[in-house]
């Protein structure tokens, strides 16, 4: 979860127009891309839960 964090914290990071390189940034910046990048992936994660309930699986009989 932690590498994932970081990618997505990069990732939102980097299309920043005025982005420069993240290794060089201050903590402070780099942990505010870290908090939009955990608000992220608890938004998708709620969403896959809420489509997963949902989710009707059809079954089809063969047909040759």
């Amino acid at each position: 979860m932690e590498a994932e964090l970081e990618f997505v914290a990069r990732a939102l990071y980097d299309t920043e127009d005025d982005a420069q390189a993240w290794d060089l940034e201050p903590d402070i910046i780099r942990d505010e891309f870290r908090l939009y990048a955990h608000a992220a992936l608890e938004l998708l994660e709620e969403h896959r839960q809420h489509n997963t309930s949902e989710t009707r699986f059809l079954a089809f009989p063969y047909a040759a």
